[in-house]
Order: C-alpha cells, then structure tokens, then sequence
C-alpha cells in the first residue's frame, strides 16, 4: 500500500510537471508570436525598401531624363529658330512685331548694353544703340538667354523692399530695370545715389538703366530677343555713352531725368526762364519800331543821293572851266 507521504509526493511532482506544461507552453507560443511579429516587420520593411527602390529611378533612368530635358530644351531652341526663320520669310525685314529684331549683348566690364538690329541678311551686325548700366556681381558674365515679358511690371518689386519701373526678366531673378525708387508708383522717390553709379558695378545681380532705356527695351524688345553676356574691355561699337549725374541738382533728384512723364521737373531744367517787365520795357525800347527804321534807310538813301547829286555837279563845273582856259589859251 502506497503511503501518505508517498501520495503527497506523487502529488507534488504531477504539479511540478503541469507547471512545467505550462509554461514551456507559454514559452512557445511567445516565440511563435515573436516569430511572426518579426516576419511581418520584414515583409513590411521588405515592402518600403521595394516601393523606395521603384520610386528612385536607377541611373540609366536618370541619364535617360536628363537627356530627355535636353532634347527638350534643344527643341525648344529650335523652335525658337524656326519661328525666327519663318517670320524672316513671312514678314518684310527688320518686322517690328518680331522678338528677334532686335539683340541685346551686355558688356559686364564695361557696363554697357549694346543694341543690335538685324541687317537685311538677317544677321545682328548693326549697333543702333549704346546705353549706361549697372551690373553687379551675380549678373552672368558670359551665355545667351532669352527675354521673358509680364504683363504689369511697369512697376516691380525688387529686393531691398525697393521698385523698378519698366522691368523684363532676362532669366531667374536677373532683371533689367530702371535704377530701383523706395516708394512704389512714386516717380519721386529715386534712389538718386544709385543713378549716379550708372556705367559702374552697382547692383546686386540685376541690370539697371535710366528710365529711358528701361522703358525702351520694356516697349521695342519682345520675348525670345536674345540677350548675350560677355567681358571686354571695348565698350563696343558705339563707345560708352556718358550718364548724368543728379546728386548735386536737390530740386529735381528725386526723379529721373530721362523720364518721359510730362510731371518730371527735369522737363524744366535748363529752359530759359521769361524776362520780368521792366527787362521786356527795355528790350523793346531798344528795338527800334518799323517806322523807325524806314525813316533812317529813307535818311542814309536821301544822303546817298545827294552826295552823288553834288559830286556830279562838282564835275561838270570843273570840266566846264577847263574847256572855257582851253579855249581862252587857244
């Protein structure tokens, strides 16, 4: 017969044993649980890796872009020709409609901007226009880019909290513009100092001009006209034109001389001013009347006459006194 002590051994151990069960069956089913947690964050991060992969195009790829942006791009050029070739053969030459009748070349040393037109060849070889301007040292020294035209930037913001009149982008935020004012539709507000540097490096990357010719290119130069940056120490064809220098003049500095506006007081620079009354009394008492000078010609005539009256009569009563001793000797 088994014992009491024999039974709660017996007991004891059984326990043992299911407890053991139980937690080798825990074990295991957290690591079933664990393996599939991490299967699933593989076949996950497996997943990213492969939508990454498939969205960063391989280089092959990329040069194939690439090259498709240039043959964009050459396209584009091409086309730029071909409208240019058209309108040559369309239109009379030298066509005022044309963005390419004109080309810009923008000597960066010595600040000017030269104007070509094309010559009857269709070449620009003719210089019709040389003009002051400020460079700075973000304008592009050398290659050719092509005018681009918005409508309202008459009037343009520019950097500095500061405004342009008659401005055109010549590519990014390289503009072609007048010299900058500090208040907007306010042709008062010249930034006079600047004007004075025209013909030197003065900006920060943008062109500037004189109102003038800001406001010509603005009118006369379509989009597409070329527009080539170079250094020379040869200002070019025309020479360097002299700019004017305001900073001295305090009643007109505030605006730009060359600006058309029938309010500019430049306008009034330089004219002469009307003589006060009593000037004009002594100006026309100096000028003699009409009457006047008939009488004095009718004097210096009458004297004329006379004289050449007296004269011939002295010569005849001399002739007849020679002839009357001629006789009498006879």
């Amino acid at each position: 017969m088994i014992s009491q002590n024999d039974k709660k051994i017996k007991i004891i151990l059984i326990a043992i044993i299911v407890i053991l069960l139980i937690l080798i069956s825990a074990e295991v089913v957290y690591i079933i649980k664990k393996s599939k947690t991490v299967n699933t964050a593989k076949g996950r991060l497996e997943q990213n890796r492969t939508i990454e992969t498939s969205a960063i195009p391989d280089n092959t790829e990329i040069n194939n872009i690439t090259e498709e942006n240039k043959i964009t791009e050459e396209n584009k050029i091409e086309e730029n020709k071909v409208e240019e070739n058209e309108t040559d053969t369309t239109q009379k030459n030298n066509n005022t409609t044309s963005g390419t009748r004109y080309k810009l070349e923008i000597n960066c040393q010595q600040n000017v901007i030269n104007v070509y037109e094309k010559d009857i060849n269709g070449k620009y070889t003719k210089c019709i226009k040389a003009m002051p301007c400020s460079t700075g040292y973000a304008t592009p020294t050398s290659g050719t880019y092509y005018l681009k035209k918005y409508a309202g930037w008459e009037w343009k913001g520019l950097f500095g909290d500061v405004y342009g009149q008659y401005t055109t982008q010549v590519t990014g935020n390289i503009l072609l513009h007048s010299v900058p004012y500090t208040r907007k539709y306010d042709k008062s507000s010249l930034e006079y100092w600047e004007y004075d540097k025209l013909g030197t490096a003065a900006s920060i990357g943008c062109i500037r001009l004189n109102v003038a010719n800001a406001r010509w290119i603005f009118y006369n130069c379509e989009a597409g006209t070329p527009v080539t940056f170079y250094m020379d120490s040869n200002p070019g064809p025309l020479g360097k034109p002299a700019s004017q220098k305001i900073s001295s003049q305090t009643e007109y500095r505030g605006w730009d001389p060359t600006d058309p506006d029938p309010k500019n007081p430049w306008n009034n620079y330089n004219k002469p001013t009307p003589p006060k009354e009593d000037e004009k009394n002594i100006i026309e008492n100096a000028i003699p009347d009409n009457n006047e000078i008939e009488n004095d010609v009718n004097g210096v005539e009458d004297n004329i006459i006379e004289n050449d009256i007296g004269e011939l009569e002295n010569n005849v009563v001399e002739n007849d006194i020679n002839e009357v001793e001629n006789n009498t000797i006879q």
